[in-house]
This record gives C-alpha cells, structure tokens and sequence, in this order.
C-alpha cells in the first residue's frame, strides 16, 4: 500500500503466509478492528480519550490553520523564530522524553552530526544546536559546558550568546531542572545566557519565572501527550531554531491524516497495519517489536519510536480495570550495523518478535564504490548496498518463519519525515482501542518519579540535618 507516493508500507512478510497472520485471523478479529476504527473516528470526533480525557494529537496538523492548540499571538511568535534564532550563537534543548526525543530526530535528520562544525554562514546564519536535560549524567553535563566555554573564549570581541530552550511541561522534571541550574552555574560566567521555555499554559512552574523575568514562553497544549508533541510546540519552536522547514512538516502529517480516515482496512493502511500488530500479539505469540530504520542519520528515530510504542501500549491494566500487562518490548535498532551484531538472535531467537524496517527510497547524498563479489569486480552505489542489505535481512528473517513489515518514505524531507511520524501516531491509537487499553497516559511512569523524589528529599534532610549537628 502507498500513501499518495510518498509513503509506502510492505506487508508482504506479516499476512498471507503460513507462519503469519492469515487473511482468515483478519475476518475472525473483524469486529474488535472494525470497533477500534469507530473508537478513533469517535476520538477525533470528539477529542476525547477512552477515559474522557483530552486527546487532541488528530488536530496537530493543522496546528498552524487553526487556534486549538495555539493562540494567534502565540502561532506569530513562532512564525517568527526563524530570522530570531540568526541571533545567537547557541541553542541548547534541555528537555527529556517527549520534550528531547523527537527534537533528537529532527536535528539528526536536517542537520546532521557535523552542523556544529560548520561555520555560521555555511549554516545559513543559525546557531549551532545541543541536546542537555536528557539525562543527569554530570560527566556529560561538565563536558558540554567545557565545549562551549571554550567556544565562548575564542570570541574577543564579544561574549557568547547561549539560549537555553527549556522543555518540561511540568517544570519540576528532574533532568532539565538539574541541567538548567548546573548549566547557568557552569556557564554564566563567560556567556550571555538568554531562556526560552515551552511549558504548561497554567500549571507548569516555568511559566510564572517567565512573566516575572520577561522571556519568552509557548505552550504545551493540553490534551497533547510528550510522546505525541512532535507536531506542538515542542517540536516547532526547536525545528524554527534550527532552520528546519515546519509548515512542511505539518503538512506531511496532514496529507497521513486525510488518507487514514476510512473504516475499511483496505482503503486504511494505519488500521491495516495495527490490526496485524495487533493479532501477531494476541495470537502468534509477539512480544517484543524491533523498529530497525536503515541509515545512520535515522538511528534516533529509534528511539523516538520505541518511546511511542512502549508508553502507549505497555500498560497493566485495560480499560474495564483488568490486569492484562499489555504491550510488546520496543527495541532500537539499526541497519546495517545491527546486522553484524543483533541480526543473529532476531534470526535464530526465540520466535517472539516483528522486526519493523525504515528506509528512505531516494537518500539525499550517494557515492558509488568498487565492490568485488565471487569474482566480479564493478562501481555500486552505497545506497544500493543499504538497500540491497534491507532485502537480505527481509528474505532471511522470512525463510526462518519470522514476521517483519516494511515501510520506506520517498524522500528525507520535512514532509517525508512528518508523515512517517504521524502514521505511527495513528498505528498507535487504532492498536491500542483494539487491546482496549489508554493508549495516551503513563501511569507507570508517574510512579517512579515519586520514589525518587522521596529519595532526594530524604537526602537533602539528612544533609541539612547532619550541617546542623556539626555547627
């Protein structure tokens, strides 16, 4: 199946074989997909969840022609963040989850890992970008202050400008609080140090600190997810900073939301595709899924995806309060160098996983080299090597009797990338209306984050408690 072209999606190794899901299981699970279809027909209806929260993601891609998820005032601060950012000589995104995930894959993606090494004007006049807040490393932390700082030091003339691009909707997740504070200490000496933050319109601590210091501040907007806020806020005003094209972007997603409507599995690939997920699941015995993008500059779309799926589906109750532990293991991975280390168990393993291929038809840069094969010697072209070693992995996997599912965009672009996002968005929700689970919250992850804040603060006690006794 394709998407206009530009989106092509191969299951060609998930349905109609005798190791696989079999047109008949599609017939026999019709009812469950065919109510799953009305339940997200009926989300986007109504921007309600399965638990009558808001779930408005249906309406991000026309964030920028309508003022749901942004006000008008706001919409032309971010319209205009593209000659601002010309400004300053760094941006640094410090956020975690949902608020580093998708900016890591856009960044990645037009980019590239060499960007800080261009000069200013080969970057067309944007600033060099770094990713902090993502975890609470101090080794990694002290060494991206050490790099800037002697960036900053190289400048006679003037002192650096440092914007810090704060992402937490809360403003009291623990990683970007702990990088702002130790960033700013470690390099407010030698820097100028401006802040920009994307948080909650009303609840998030951040945005108080905003009006009081008069920075600039855009929303997260409610009912949007951090794991679906690619296409809010959180993803525009990073992909403004750094030059990339975002009304491309939206239309990517729009063109997968407008070709995904139809109730009917054969006019639907994102229904087609989650409901072979979904009975490879229940019936052949899956429990894990690798999402294996082909392509260094595609290695963090990994990760993004494996957030996606494993907080959206991995859930220990469904929705009439049963304990069901649902969801499959979402595994990160690469081609072709995954080939030479994690091919071998997804090949001869225990039969429990889909592999999912990601690959770009018409790659942006090529370069042909000699090749010798059995005795022949000829010029190929790498990206027919990538390919070629896609198909291999695929025909391998298959003779074995194991699952996996290909879907390829036309071309890296803003537009390419924002569709292939936004189609997983839409795998995600019909999946998880068929497992009958809330696919839009993370209650687990909640529970975590109390234990350690009990655990810091009992440190910060004892500390305080132990200065005391020794006055």
């Amino acid at each position: 199946m394709n998407l206009n072209g530009d989106l092509f999606i191969d299951v060609m190794n998930l349905l109609g074989n005798s190791w696989n899901v079999t047109k008949e299981d599609l017939v026999t699970y019709s009812p469950c997909i065919q109510q799953a279809a009305m339940d997200v027909a009926e989300l986007r209806r109504t921007g309600k969840g399965p638990d009558g929260s808001s779930v408005l993601f249906p309406y991000l891609p026309y964030l920028l022609k309508e003022n749901v998820l942004i006000s008008e005032e706001e919409k032309k601060d971010l319209l205009s963040l593209g000659e601002k950012a010309k400004s300053y000589d760094v941006v640094i995104s410090i956020g975690i989850g949902g608020s580093y995930l998708g900016n890591q894959v856009l960044f990645d993606l037009f980019c590239g890992p060499y960007w800080n090494q261009l000069t200013k004007e080969e970057r067309h006049g944007y600033p060099q970008v770094y990713f902090a807040g993502q975890n609470v490393d101090p080794v990694t932390l002290v060494e991206l202050s050490s790099c800037i700082s002697r960036e900053a030091k190289r400048l006679k003339d003037r002192r650096m400008k440092v914007l810090f691009l704060v992402i937490s909707k809360s403003g009291t997740t623990i990683e970007p609080v702990t990088a702002l504070r130790g960033l700013k200490k470690l390099l407010a000496d030698v820097c100028d140090i401006h802040l920009m933050a994307i948080t909650d319109k009303g609840k998030g601590r951040i945005r108080p600190l905003a009006e009081e210091r008069h920075f600039p501040c855009f929303t997260v907007p409610d009912g949007i997810g951090g794991r679906f806020s690619i296409f809010s806020q959180v993803g525009l005003v990073f992909a403004s900073l750094a030059g990339i094209d975002i009304e491309s972007f939206l239309k990517g997603a729009q063109m997968v939301e407008e070709a995904c409507q139809s109730e009917d599995m054969k006019e639907n690939p994102a229904l087609l595709l989650a409901a072979l997920k979904y009975i490879a699941t229940k019936k052949y015995g899956i429990t894990a899924e690798v999402i294996m993008p082909y392509g260094d500059k595609l290695r963090s779309f990994g990760w993004w995806y494996a957030q996606l799926l494993g907080e959206s589906l991995g859930k220990k109750y469904d929705m009439q309060g049963n304990v069901v532990y649902n969801g499959r293991i979402p595994v990160a991975s690469v081609g072709t160098t995954d080939m030479h280390s994690l091919t071998q168990e997804h090949q001869q393993g225990k039969k429990n996983k889909l592999i999912q291929f990601i690959s770009v038809e018409h790659l942006p840069s090529d370069l042909s080299v000699l090749c010798d094969e059995k005795g022949v010697s000829g010029m190929v072209p790498m990206s027919r090597m990538l390919d070629a070693a896609r198909r291999a992995n695929e025909e391998a996997l298959a003779n074995e009797g194991r699952m996996s599912c290909h879907i390829s965009i036309k071309e890296l672009t803003p537009f390419h990338v924002g569709a292939l996002m936004y189609f997983f968005f839409l795998t995600i929700a019909y999946e998880g209306a068929m497992e009958h689970v809330n696919a839009f919250d993370q209650p687990g992850v909640e529970d975590y984050k109390k234990i350690l804040h009990e655990d810091l603060r009992k440190y910060i006690v004892r500390n305080q408690e132990n200065a005391i006794s020794l006055n």
